[in-house]
């Protein structure tokens, strides 16, 4: 073991605690304590501390840039959007009052109907379901006659083919 002669570890020991040792790793807390070459490194520190705030802030302000444009392009399309819909409710209220002239134009046709006596109203309207029956009746028959012919050619085509 080579020890140096003035090397005592009691004495180290018992010393200790008057070296702040904190200080000695980080540098002082207390800017009064350090010395002239403390202040240049606390200058130091500080500065390059700025200098990563200053990129910090910078690329929040990037971010925040990109944010804006994004919200800016969102509005667009909404306003956008919005005046489509506008343009739409107001054609369907140009529409919705076209229809509501119709209907009391037809109201009015059907109360002067009812207003009259005679029962030469009630016969039209009998015939005109008659007949609007049949003629239902019949195309369904004519339809079902030309769909039949339809689904057996196509049967013998199927049947033909395998």
């Amino acid at each position: 073991m080579n020890r140096n002669a003035n090397y005592n570890i009691r004495e180290r020991m018992a010393n200790r605690f008057e070296v702040d040792q904190r200080a000695a790793l980080f540098g002082s807390r207390f800017p009064g304590k350090a010395g002239a070459g403390s202040k240049q490194k606390d200058d130091m520190y500080a500065a390059t501390s700025r200098e990563m705030m200053e990129r910090q802030n910078d690329q929040a302000i990037e971010d925040l840039e990109a944010k804006v444009g994004q919200l800016k392009d969102v509005t667009r399309s909404i306003g956008s959007s919005i005046k489509d819909s506008n343009s739409l409710l107001d054609q369907m209220g140009i529409d919705f009052d076209k229809a509501a002239s119709l209907l009391k134009g037809t109201l009015t046709h059907l109360k002067g109907m009812m207003a009259n006596k005679s029962s030469k109203h009630m016969i039209y309207m009998v015939l005109f379901v008659l007949v609007l029956f049949m003629l239902m009746y019949f195309l369904r028959k004519l339809s079902f006659a030309s769909g039949g012919a339809t689904s057996i050619q196509l049967k013998e085509s199927a049947s033909q083919g395998n």
